[in-house]
């Protein structure tokens, strides 16, 4: 990946930590120092709201799209509007790019239940543990109108559980933060006990010296999509496709790990405390219909 022929400007739409990606944005431009890349960071609700305006008007922006919504971007290429790149990263595992390179997992992140240890004892097991009494009044979420990974926990849970257990968990008195990244901030100043939330983001408060664990449900920790696409308007695919490549390189991986995701290329470290195996669920994500109910039962506005 040298620098003679990389040259241009890329627009990524995201929806994840913006930390994390300025610095695999600051190691590619170090690989590809005549490349400028512009981030427009915000929820996943929020980034496809905006792409969604911008398809409407006949004026997308951006080269590359990253973040949690696979449903969207299996409307986009059903449309013809995402560019299939074929994985030809060598060992990178090809179920991780469906219908031929359509978009790519990059790294792997699970929802999870977090644990402030000084307020809760005895952590939950499983995901009917949250309705124990001694949870009650403990437990928060993000707001899945803002979250892609939160919108992956409700359409999951509720297919498994059925929207009962939302009704319940409200009974329990969970409350709905907008953001992972501002409920684990309070989840570690001890403002509430127990958080359905990403696994990376808890291990980044932990290592910030936060008294959390991370708690992947034995019934199964809920993998949610968070791949990355490049889109058939771009006005440099060519360079677009060198930055998603980048992403599976080794450095790219090994940047993952140190910020606490599970990376997807063999070899590659596992970040720091993760166990070797998880029981995941594949995710869901809350169609319309099911995220109605949840705002109407929380009484959040859409």
């Amino acid at each position: 990946m040298g620098s003679a022929l990389a040259q241009g400007t890329l627009t990524l739409y995201t929806s994840e930590v913006l930390a994390d990606v300025n610095a695999l944005v600051e190691a590619f431009r170090a690989r590809n120092p005549g490349v400028q890349v512009q981030v427009f960071r915000s929820g996943t609700g929020e980034v496809v709201a905006k792409l969604r305006a911008e398809l409407e008007a006949g004026n997308p922006q951006p080269d590359l799209l990253w973040f949690a919504n696979e449903d969207f971007l299996k409307e986009l290429g059903a449309k013809g509007l995402l560019r299939r790149v074929p994985p030809t990263v060598p060992g990178y595992p090809v179920q991780y790019a469906p219908g031929g390179g359509l978009y790519h997992e990059v790294r792997l992140l699970y929802n999870i239940l977090a644990v402030n240890t000084q307020r809760v004892r005895t952590p939950p097991a499983l995901w009917r543990d949250l309705l124990r009494p001694e949870y009650r009044n403990l437990l928060a979420m993000p707001d899945p109108n803002f979250s892609g990974a939160a919108l992956a926990t409700v359409g999951t849970l509720a297919e498994r559980l059925g929207m009962g257990f939302f009704a319940q968990l409200k009974e329990q008195g969970l409350r709905i933060e907008q953001s992972n990244p501002v409920l684990q901030q309070k989840l570690a100043r001890g403002e509430y006990g127990l958080a359905i939330t990403t696994d990376f983001g808890v291990r980044q408060e932990i290592a910030r010296g936060a008294p959390l664990a991370v708690v992947y449900p034995r019934d199964g920790a809920i993998l949610v999509p968070t791949p990355v696409a490049v889109a058939s308007w771009s006005k440099n695919p060519e360079l677009a496709v060198r930055f998603l490549n980048f992403l599976l390189s080794p450095e790219a991986q090994r940047i993952f790990a140190e910020r606490g995701y599970y990376p997807v290329m063999p070899g590659a470290p596992r970040p720091q405390g993760a166990p070797e195996q998880v029981v995941g669920l594949k995710a869901r994500f809350a169609d319309s219909a099911t995220l109605e109910r949840f705002n109407t039962l929380f009484g959040l506005r859409r």
